[in-house]
């Protein structure tokens, strides 16, 4: 591994942690100093597996690549202040992407994304899952959102 610091190629790994429930793989790194160069510089470096993950099919029809970071701000935004932890939300979207790879093999729709987050959301917070399908569900009134209000709050007793 190539020190970010200066360059030289002969780093040595000085500890090892699994992280993200074993998802990702934490190293702690060390450029070792030789006469050919090495800065003695700490750096770290995650390891994961990379799963191949169709392309969106946007509802426009568009299509464009799985953005993991894009869900994950779409649901801390809905989550906000709900106390979700964010390991519960990386362990959704790591089974989430899982499921993508699995039973998708070149392309999913948005809409697939959006019920499995609503879905994933309803079960944790019906604020939350209010507050994302407001946005998801891209109601054309206060009617409409007024069912789902109600729907949760009959859900709830």
């Amino acid at each position: 591994m190539k020190c970010p610091f200066c360059g030289f190629l002969r780093t040595k790994v000085v500890d090892s942690r699994e992280v993200r429930s074993g998802e990702e793989i934490r190293r702690r790194r060390l450029c070792e100093p030789t006469e050919g160069g090495g800065c003695e510089s700490r750096f770290t470096t995650f390891e994961r597996v990379e799963r191949r993950l169709p392309v969106i099919v946007k509802k426009d029809g568009g299509r464009m690549p799985y953005d993991r970071e894009k869900v994950r701000n779409g649901i801390l935004i809905a989550a906000s202040k709900r106390g979700i932890q964010v390991d519960e939300i990386e362990q959704f979207l790591n089974k989430l992407e899982k499921t993508l790879s699995e039973e998708f093999s070149k392309e999913a729709e948005t809409r697939f994304i959006g019920q499995e987050v609503m879905r994933y959301l309803k079960t944790r917070d019906h604020v939350a899952y209010a507050r994302f399908a407001s946005v998801y569900m891209d109601f054309q009134d206060i009617e409409e959102f007024k069912k789902l209000l109600t729907s949760l709050s009959d859900d709830a007793a």
